[in-house]
């Protein structure tokens, strides 16, 4: 279903030309596609998610165990994400996917000013960033991003940091900040958090830039299913 094309599930193919996706309410601004699911943010605010739902990535399952065991393990037309306090979506990401992944990543507008990041989806790997491995079938803030602030020369006071971009591996999340600075989290075994290391975890952690970009600020990412890259 991750084509959005919203035929019955015994009647789905794959495509060999492109096919239109039925049933959204504005024009697509971004879209972004992880194994098994796609994720597009619309020119009026919102967000729609189709496709695979197992590891819960569509972030449109309510967090009841009864209802979650009920529920439809997938999505082959459009479904609106719009969890309480969500704001005007402005960026999307998606990773992963089959059994072992699908992770889902959304940058919305805070009501007061500045964004947040919500994630969703398979957590097992650290890859939704709110300390914990569990799977979330509902869109939640990361709140270890929400709380970043900077010093404002013109208002000489501090204010919210804005994010620039997010990008999701197959197991692994990149938040780029408009400060220039990246946090990574998620799984790391093959080094694609740039921490130094093959430790993964589960917390958002700043990276600590080489000497040759200290003084650098960076403006665009991309995630591979096991890398990352950031460029200025």
């Amino acid at each position: 279903g991750q084509l959005g094309g919203g035929k019955p599930m015994d009647e789905l193919r794959e495509a060999t030309e492109p096919i239109r996706v039925l049933g959204l309410p504005a024009a697509v601004v971004q879209a972004a596609c992880g194994e098994s699911h796609s994720v597009v943010a619309l020119a009026d605010g919102s967000a729609f998610s189709f496709g695979d739902d197992r590891n819960l990535q569509l972030g449109v399952r309510v967090p009841s165990i009864k209802q979650l065991r009920s529920g439809a393990t997938c999505a082959t037309s459009p479904q609106r994400v719009a969890p309480p306090g969500l704001g005007k979506v402005v960026a999307v990401a998606a990773g992963g996917g089959g059994n072992e992944g699908g992770h889902t990543a959304i940058v919305a507008e805070q009501e007061g000013g500045g964004m947040q990041v919500w994630m969703c989806g398979h957590g097992r790997w650290g890859q939704l960033g709110l300390k914990s491995f569990k799977h979330i079938s509902e869109l939640r803030p990361v709140a270890a991003l929400t709380s970043l602030r900077e010093w404002d020369d013109a208002s000489q006071s501090t204010k919210p940091i804005g994010v620039r971009a997010v990008g999701c591996g197959e197991r692994h999340t990149v938040v780029l900040l408009e400060s220039g600075n990246a946090f990574v989290y998620g799984w790391n075994e093959s080094g694609q958090l740039g921490t130094g290391g093959s430790q993964g975890t589960h917390t958002p952690t700043m990276l600590k830039a080489p000497p040759s970009l200290r003084f650098t600020s960076l403006r665009y990412l991309a995630c591979g299913p096991h890398s990352s890259a950031a460029w200025t």
